[in-house]
């Protein structure tokens, strides 16, 4: 049997097996599919023109964040014991579930640039919709690049990889295309060097994808300043995408990210329901504590910290004159 948090610090990435139940996943799907179909409505009557992305991440390729109310966060699947108890040993202190999101494949996507999805320590746990392989859209790995090199020790340290240091290091590796069906998952280090690979069919490829970060235990920004930097983020987006411009695209995706990073939760817009909260353990709980809830004595578990919210104002200040300069320069 494998150890599971041995494997998944050895190798960055760890594979469950069987470990949901079909029918939990194919409700899961029947939820999402509608949830999707109206996003992409939304996202191309605001986009008429949305550049050569065609999409809302990459080349034919979407991110979307899921609602608070639905079945998918109100299992509490997230927080299953093998999962948290995982999660709890690499992370060796306090960290927060901060985007609750999905991943899509369309199809006639294309092999990403290998990448990683940051230089500091996180986990990414996805959950397949439908069967995933060589031909829909699989996740390509490279197995223990999340570590300095492959004689060096785990630690939750940044390693600070340049973009041709990344692909010199995968030209000398083997990667690892995870077939990876309904009822299973993942968990990816996001340091983990990897790319998506070619949807080659007619049907799109989602994944739940579900990021967990480091976080401090209690503290975070006032809700208004969050909410600030995510109305400057929606700004951002309504300029840059149709405008085509990679670059533009790129920095107002990643700054909306940053927000969230610093809010520890991407739930402050999308509170959560009493009837939700209530059906979630207590492991759960602590995962999404950051969030925005209704029930008020949640709320009061988080103390929301002046020099917190200072330095996210800090942040959207520096992140709305950089914006408003790239696009001086088009």
């Amino acid at each position: 049997m494998i150890d599971v948090i041995s494997f998944f610090k050895r190798h960055g990435y760890y594979h469950g097996k069987a470990k949901l139940p079909i029918d939990l996943v194919e409700t899961f799907k029947s939820e999402f599919n509608p949830i999707f179909a109206e996003k992409q409505k939304r996202f191309y009557a605001r986009f008429t023109e949305p550049g050569m992305y065609g999409a809302n991440h990459d080349i034919n390729r979407w991110n979307m964040l899921l609602p608070s109310e639905s079945s998918m966060l109100r299992s509490g699947f997230f927080a299953q014991e093998e999962l948290f108890s995982t999660l709890k040993s690499v992370f060796h202190g306090d960290f927060s579930l901060v985007f609750f999101s999905s991943d899509i494949s369309s199809p006639g996507s294309t092999f990403q640039t290998i990448h990683q999805d940051g230089n500091d320590f996180a986990v990414a746990l996805n959950v397949p919709l439908i069967d995933s392989n060589e031909v829909n859209g699989a996740t390509q790995i490279y197995p223990d690049t999340h570590r300095i090199s492959n004689d060096s020790e785990f630690t939750n340290e940044s390693n600070e990889f340049t973009d041709d240091q990344i692909i010199t290091r995968a030209n000398t590796l083997n990667p690892l295309t995870l077939h990876v069906n309904r009822g299973d998952y993942t968990l990816r280090d996001l340091r983990l060097i990897h790319r998506g690979t070619p949807n080659n069919t007619d049907e799109y490829r989602p994944y739940l994808s579900i990021i967990f970060l480091p976080s401090s235990h209690n503290e975070a920004p006032s809700f208004e300043v969050i909410l600030e930097g995510l109305e400057l983020f929606k700004h951002m987006k309504k300029e840059a995408f149709p405008t085509g411009n990679t670059a533009l695209i790129d920095f107002a995706n990643t700054f909306g990210r940053l927000v969230m990073a610093h809010s520890f939760s991407d739930r402050i817009q999308r509170p959560i329901a009493k009837n939700v909260s209530d059906q979630l353990h207590e492991d759960a709980l602590y995962c999404l504590r950051f969030a925005k809830f209704e029930d008020q004595s949640l709320n009061e578990r988080i103390v929301r910290n002046e020099p917190l919210s200072a330095a996210l104002k800090k942040e959207i200040e520096q992140a709305k004159n950089t914006f408003n300069e790239l696009m001086m320069d088009l």
